[in-house]
């Protein structure tokens, strides 16, 4: 039954279930981190140089970094997938439609390229 939604006969039904899919990652990021921060409490009432090491060695472990690119991916994916979804919908003029789509492309692929910077310049 699967199998047979994913075919070429429901062509909208991949993109549905990706989109599904990345919300259920974001998800279970999301409930994780919040976990996670409760446990480690990189914050308190020390200093803020106490602070700022406490945060940097929170957010450096390379599994962290992973799964905040992940997280991220599946969100630019996601908001991809819902602003072609509304701009099908609400832009009639097929022109319009594809320069403001190419331009949320544009701006989601800035977005990743600034967040691989960020990551790993920690």
């Amino acid at each position: 039954m699967l199998i047979q939604l994913l075919t070429h006969k429901y062509p909208g039904m991949r993109l549905w279930l990706s989109q599904r899919l990345t919300a259920l990652v974001m998800a279970i990021y999301i409930v994780s981190l919040v976990i996670l921060l409760l446990v480690v409490q990189p914050f308190g009432n020390a200093t803020w140089q106490e602070n700022y090491a406490a945060w940097y060695e929170f957010s450096s472990a390379i599994w962290f970094r992973l799964a905040t690119l992940l997280f991220f991916m599946c969100l630019f994916m996601h908001a991809w997938l819902g602003v072609s979804d509304v701009l099908k919908d609400y832009v009639f003029n097929k022109v319009l439609r594809a320069y403001l789509q190419m331009a949320v492309d544009i701006v989601l692929v800035v977005y990743l390229f600034w967040l691989v910077y960020i990551l790993w310049n920690i």
